[in-house]
């Protein structure tokens, strides 16, 4: 599992700047609450915990079972459920109703978000990912990145 090398020092500037921090954790087929121990321990605590449930190109996607197990160690041990990031299509295939009861960040490259059938709403909503889904697609002095809309004030 990939580590941040640059991660405390990042989280510490943030804070300075009285910035809100997440730590991010992209799942994997392996045990969902092995992997809530290892995220958990590498990130201490922060505002608000991300997992990334999608297809793993270098591996073994995550599962429903590894998942629900995922989040519900990660809420077991914080007291908070994660935000799940994932595509509408993804998602459906998991048909989970306890990833549903998460805050959504929602990977919907479209003019307008497509919502997976088990949530209501989105808090974010990453629009493009720097080549496909609407402009803007870049940052100047960046170039192509992944863009998201987030609500006001609701991390």
């Amino acid at each position: 599992t990939f580590v941040d090398r640059m991660y405390e020092q990042n989280k510490a500037a943030a804070a300075e700047l009285g910035l809100t921090w997440a730590a991010y954790h992209f799942a994997d087929g392996s045990d969902g609450a092995a992997q809530a121990e290892h995220f958990l321990n590498r990130t201490g605590t922060v505002k608000r915990y991300i997992v990334d449930l999608q297809l793993n190109p270098k591996g073994t996607t995550v599962g429903k079972k590894q998942a629900e197990d995922l989040v519900e160690a990660i809420e077991e041990k914080t007291g908070v459920l994660p935000i799940v990031y994932g595509s509408p299509i993804f998602l459906d295939s998991l048909n989970s109703q306890l990833l549903a009861k998460c805050d959504l960040w929602l990977a919907s490259y479209r003019s307008t978000p497509r919502m997976p059938k088990l949530w209501k709403s989105w808090l974010m909503w990453q629009y493009t990912n720097g080549q496909v889904g609407p402009e803007p697609h870049t940052v100047k002095g960046v170039g192509r990145v992944d863009r998201s809309y987030l609500q006001a004030d609701s991390l």
